[in-house]
């Protein structure tokens, strides 16, 4: 990636920067020389992406949502960011003091449930009325990641040597594969009864336990560049996979987080049936997939052969989990 130029970063936004630590490869922590502290972030999304972003801010302003955002710094133009010499989009925000959020604490996790509630039903009218950023029925989700799986099966079976990814990428097809048909089998049946029972609302798409800000007076949900209108459930199903993985797949922290949702009102008619057909769903193996067949990334054979190895073990514990919290196979009709 391409530094980013802070000489255009003083211009945009009128300060003299005294200075500067990269705390990621696209985050930076700003001190000016009139004291004041910034969080400066290049966004990984595009121009028009961001540009959904900023509506969605500027929806939840005018809602009880907005004491959990931060505001976005103006440009001397107006804006909310400036395009550096790349076009790649770059924004600032005061710097807030805080820490994540421990997902091993009952507590933090009462908040992290009420604040992404929070955030759902401060979007609903909102979802009905935007027609971008919609993500496609979960059925027809599920039958394309399929078909892409076939697809990385069909590059394989093409070459004449077989990597020893290829190889163990193949394995684990082979051994998943009935999950995802039963997946889709499954989502099928029940789609348009979780539909007509549960409303589109806009989903974070990425509750990590850092993008909750724990300041000293509130708590502030950050980065919302993968945010899309879907349904609650998915949101919900993300932060239990994360809250599993974090308490290395503890079942009583687990029930403790289902306990909280059912306590919310949050799971609607089919809400639960969906929320375990998403759980159950191979998606960490899918995603290994696509990185090296289709994206290609530019990573190392033993990189890619640790990523699937703990999409692997992240499939089986899932199982596991649902398989002691549902009491075996599902078998909806």
């Amino acid at each position: 990636m391409e530094k980013i130029n802070f000489k255009l970063v003083e211009e945009n936004y009128s300060i003299k920067i005294e200075r500067i630590k990269q705390i990621k490869t696209n985050a930076y922590f700003i001190k000016t020389k009139d004291k004041k502290k910034y969080f400066l972030k290049l966004s990984r999304v595009d121009k028009s992406r961001v540009d959904f972003i900023m509506d969605v801010y500027s929806h939840l302003k005018k809602t009880s949502f907005k004491s959990h955002l931060i505001d976005f710094e103006r440009t001397i133009d107006g804006g909310f960011y400036f395009l550096d010499n790349f076009g790649r989009v770059c924004l600032l925000c005061k710097w807030i003091d805080g820490r994540g959020a421990d997902y091993k604490t009952f507590s933090d996790l009462k908040v992290i449930v009420s604040i992404l509630d929070h955030l759902h039903t401060s979007t609903i009218c909102f979802a009905k009325q935007e027609d971008r950023m919609h993500l496609p029925c979960y059925e027809e989700i599920f039958q394309n990641k399929y078909s892409q799986i076939k697809t990385m099966e069909n590059i394989i079976h093409q070459k004449e040597v077989y990597s020893t990814f290829d190889k163990c990428f193949l394995k684990t097809i082979h051994r998943f594969e009935n999950r995802f048909a039963e997946c889709i089998c499954f989502v099928k049946k029940i789609g348009s009864y979780f539909r007509m029972s549960n409303q589109k609302v806009l989903i974070h798409h990425d509750p990590a336990h850092h993008n909750f800000i724990f300041a000293e007076d509130n708590v502030y949900l950050i980065d919302f560049d993968y945010a899309v209108f879907d349904y609650d459930v998915h949101d919900f199903v993300n932060l239990g996979v994360r809250i599993l993985k974090t308490n290395e797949w503890n079942i009583d922290i687990f029930k403790f987080y289902l306990k909280l949702l059912r306590e919310k009102g949050i799971p609607k008619k089919f809400w639960f049936e969906v929320f375990w057909i998403l759980m159950l769903f191979p998606q960490e193996i899918w995603q290994v997939g696509l990185q090296y067949y289709f994206e290609k990334q530019p990573w190392t054979e033993e990189y890619f052969l640790k990523r699937l190895k703990g999409a692997i073990e992240i499939q089986t514990r899932k199982e596991m989990i649902v398989n002691k919290v549902v009491g075996g196979k599902l078998n909806w009709h």
